[in-house]
């Protein structure tokens, strides 16, 4: 079951009137109900996996609570458990395969011909999102933190669907506060839900959905595609991404809010970073602090020295690159960013002892300049991201430098809906966006008391549902992240 599906359209409001007209004795047991029911909606057998991952953490989690002392081993069983089964279902065809290209390379000299039989693993879906919210968990139990002593609040904390597919990774402390307080549906959450779906609704279906086309045809033909063409596919990525994964990250922070749960926001304006940690402080917000808090942090931060700082630095994106997907073009994404964090803090430290250097990034130009040159990097990031392998990602990246000419990608872009859509969202976010209302103040005030009029809201959430089914293609594309 997708958000942007028939069946979710069906799905949602039933739960979400079923839960507030129950006693507030049942809610949660209702809710847990219907987020097995929507990931089991996928592939069933899955929901065993689900069950037995959320069994055993809680367990491991009163275990780490009852005996202290023993603590460090009962810390590294639930790591083994939780990172043995995201290995295991997410990178063992990935293993054997580079098992098989190892050891057909050795042939020749071994004199022999290496046949290694193939896993047939379906990944399950937010088997990544599952493995980091228990490993979170349990990290901080082994803290000091107190665990869940309820195992259908601790149930309903890992299965919760509005964040079950594509995160953001939960922190249990922040959750089992709002289950605690099982509060009505204010006005306030019922119109900010609404707004939050149905942006995510036309991000996904009328924006990252007609950037598609742009960017398989010009990721499939790497070899021969012109100059323009490159650039504009690349650039489409980075937009298809955006929208595809924020569009759904909405959905599901929307549904939550008409539940009475608030959850983290992922995404602030990424692509008006000033460097790249400023990027990874915008972009997918809960993973980069995931990152930082449970592996970055222990391995030592920057507490160790210049050099050890930069390795760790190194490591953590390396990994965050693999988690992605089980591909070395993933791993190259993740050390490609490690190293430009790299470059990004030693210049940095370079610019805040020139004089002239802090003048000029103070300057437009200058802030111009740190956009432009982020903005270029984190493209040639996407471009390792998307490609079908490093080899490919090399050939498109080579193109964008080529001058030839161009007209595949080109005369798609001119015949995109995506044209007229993205002009229609800019207005629609600039109109009801709380973080707009925060970060443009002036402009807000300009136009968007219109928004305020009650009368209003109810025509505007019409237009923005019929605008996103109007400008949907076809064609529907996948959820870019569900791979991983």
């Amino acid at each position: 079951m997708l958000f942007n599906s028939l069946s979710y359209l069906l799905f949602f409001p039933v739960v979400m009137a079923a839960y507030w007209l129950s006693p507030k004795r049942w809610r949660r047991a209702l809710l847990l109900a219907a987020s097995y029911f929507f990931y089991m909606s996928w592939l069933k057998a899955y929901g065993l996996l689900l069950l037995a991952l959320t069994a055993t953490n809680y367990l491991l989690g009163l275990l780490l609570d009852r005996f202290r002392d023993r603590r460090k081993a009962i810390l590294l069983a639930g790591l083994a458990v939780n990172l043995g089964a995201l290995c295991f279902y997410k990178y063992t065809n990935f293993l054997l395969a580079a098992l098989s290209d190892g050891m057909k390379s050795l042939g020749p000299w071994l004199s022999i011909q290496p046949d290694l039989p193939t896993a047939n693993i379906i990944l399950p879906l937010g088997i990544s999102f599952f493995a980091f919210e228990f490993i979170h968990y349990l990290m901080d139990i082994y803290r000091g933190h107190k665990p869940i002593r309820s195992l259908v609040d601790f149930g309903l904390f890992a299965a919760f669907f509005p964040s079950q597919i594509a995160g953001p990774i939960k922190r249990y402390q922040d959750f089992m506060h709002q289950l605690g307080d099982l509060r009505t549906l204010s006005r306030e959450s019922l119109h900010t839900g609404l707004t939050l779906i149905l942006q995510g609704l036309f991000k996904k279906v009328a924006l990252s959905d007609n950037l598609a086309p742009l960017v398989s045809t010009g990721f499939q033909h790497t070899a021969s595609i012109g100059t323009l063409d490159a650039w504009i596919a690349t650039v489409a990525f980075a937009f298809q991404i955006y929208f595809d994964f924020s569009g759904y990250t909405d959905i599901g922070r929307g549904s939550a809010l008409l539940l009475g749960f608030s959850l983290p926001d992922n995404f602030n304006l990424p692509y008006i970073a000033s460097n790249l940690s400023d990027f990874w402080k915008r972009w997918h917000i809960s993973l980069s602090s995931w990152l930082r808090d449970y592996l970055y942090i222990p391995l030592g931060g920057g507490r160790q020295g210049r050099w050890r700082k930069h390795a760790n630095l190194l490591i953590t994106m390396l990994l965050g690159g693999l988690w992605h997907g089980a591909a070395w073009h993933y791993v190259a994404w993740g050390g490609f960013h490690g190293l430009g964090l790299v470059v990004s803090h030693e210049y940095e430290s370079l610019a805040g002892r020139s004089k002239t250097l802090t003048a000029f990034h103070k300057t437009a130009v200058g802030k111009a300049s740190s956009l432009a040159v982020t903005f270029t990097v984190v493209l040639v990031g996407w471009v390792l991201f998307r490609a079908e392998s490093v080899g490919s990602a090399f050939e498109i990246i080579t193109r964008h430098f080529i001058l030839s000419p161009s007209d595949a990608v080109v005369g798609l872009l001119l015949e995109s809906p995506v044209i007229v859509a993205l002009p229609l969202y800019s207005i629609y976010a600039l109109l009801v966006n709380e973080s707009f209302k925060q970060k443009l103040p002036a402009l807000h005030a300009f136009y968007g008391w219109l928004f305020e009029q009650t009368s209003l809201r109810w025509p505007i959430y019409a237009g923005a549902f019929l605008a996103a089914i109007g400008f949907c293609p076809t064609k529907a594309e996948p959820f870019i992240y569900f791979q991983f």
